[in-house]
């Protein structure tokens, strides 16, 4: 058994699905407002930064973003259900398998590293070091770091106990943020001790788990499980992913807010009203866009961007809650309800006009609020209402029908 082609065939997999799902994603009206924040965030950027005085905390605020990014460290295996029957007897056999994984996830976080470096560079270059052999050296040392919390990572997956698993993870939270804390501050000898400390935690501490322990297979597909989930609720906000499996929560404090009259011609909205509070991430991912946009409206200095930002935002609300529509589409029971089929889309445009209503209106308000003139929060508003309208009345319709 060629474990090497095995690993190199489901990676494969994996990547095709991935870049179909990225391609459709592409294809949407959803990149266009990402691009275009993209645009004048990178243009305002630099003047925030101007405008931070010297006593601005950026050590601590590179140490908490670099901290989550090296503690968060888990290890893509590709594993599937049938792993724990067809696998788990060779598994003596299998460690080229892991050390491909290993490997992988080593180069794809990595990434992720360089990007954020990349992107807090000037925030860096000002207020830690501007020396180009420095900031190559610190990018050297973020990645070694890296590295050595994804390998310490996957030998804390050995373990039994959720628990025990949390205390391993702290330790290493510990470790990086002293790491951390030592780097910025370019005490470079220090550095030495620490990752020499790192060294022997790898090799005796975390060893120790490896003798002790062997793979524990359902705790590794439950990882793979949920990063492959987190792939699928991306696509599933542009497309039906029918490999999502759907997560249900009461949230009873929100149960006043769905509900309607008691009519049949009510019935699909409360339906709707339900699975917007209750499935998936529809209410999360509309509270963070809320919450992102008035963050934006705060950095931006008060003028007439302040009306194209707001647009920004309820363009791309509207577009991510879009998927709402049809995320009953399938379900036999729902397409047996003895109610016209013209309610289920006016009860659809309902809620999401009201979505995007009360959006515009906590935008407007928090204008008013950090100081915006009556000429910016009048415009803002007006052209808030009459994008609401357009959008639910045309671009919702016309949308919904292209994917019927």
């Amino acid at each position: 058994m060629n474990f090497t082609k095995i690993w190199q065939r489901r990676k494969d997999q994996y990547f095709a699905i991935a870049l179909r799902y990225f391609r459709l994603i592409g294809n949407s009206g959803f990149m266009l407002s990402l691009y275009i924040l993209f645009v004048m965030g990178s243009f305002y950027y630099a003047r925030i930064l101007k405008q931070l005085p010297d006593n601005f905390p950026a050590s601590w605020l590179l140490i908490a973003v670099y901290a989550y990014l090296l503690t968060k460290s888990p290890v893509r295996t590709f594993l599937k259900k049938g792993d724990l029957v067809f696998l788990l007897p060779v598994e003596s056999r299998m460690k080229e398998y892991f050390r491909h994984s290993i490997r992988y996830t080593a180069v794809i976080q990595s990434f992720s590293i360089v990007f954020f470096f990349l992107a807090l560079g000037p925030l860096f270059s000002r207020f830690i070091t501007d020396n180009p052999i420095e900031m190559l050296l610190t990018l050297a040392l973020l990645l070694t770091a890296k590295v050595w919390n994804i390998k310490t990572s996957w030998e804390e997956q050995r373990l039994p106990f959720d628990q025990t698993r949390r205390n391993y993870m702290v330790i290493r939270l510990a470790v990086n943020a002293v790491f951390l804390f030592l780097l910025f501050q370019k005490a470079y000898v220090f550095i030495l001790a620490i990752l020499a400390i790192m060294y022997v935690l790898s090799h005796f501490f975390f060893g120790f788990i490896k003798k002790m322990h062997g793979y524990k297979w359902e705790h590794l597909l439950e990882i793979e499980n949920g990063l492959m989930m987190k792939l699928y609720r991306i696509a599933n906000l542009f497309t039906d992913v029918p490999q999502l499996s759907q997560k249900v929560k009461p949230r009873k404090w929100l149960t006043a807010f769905s509900k309607v009259p008691y009519k049949q011609r009510h019935t699909f909205e409360g339906l709707y009203r339900k699975t917007f509070f209750r499935s998936n991430d529809y209410f999360g991912i509309y509270i963070r866009l809320v919450i992102i946009g008035g963050l934006f409206l705060f950095w931006f200095p008060s003028g007439w961007w302040h009306p194209i930002l707001i647009l920004l935002f309820l363009h791309a609300t509207g577009v991510q809650l879009l998927p709402l529509y049809r995320h009953h589409r399938g379900n036999v029971w729902f397409e047996l309800y003895p109610v016209k089929h013209e309610w289920r889309f006016e009860a659809f445009q309902k809620w999401l006009r009201i979505l995007l209503l009360i959006q515009a209106f906590l935008y407007v308000a928090f204008l008013f609020l950090i100081g915006g003139t009556w000429m910016i929060g009048g415009l803002s508003a007006g052209s808030a209402l009459l994008f609401v309208w357009l959008f639910t009345a045309y671009y919702t319709k016309k949308q919904i029908m292209r994917v019927m």
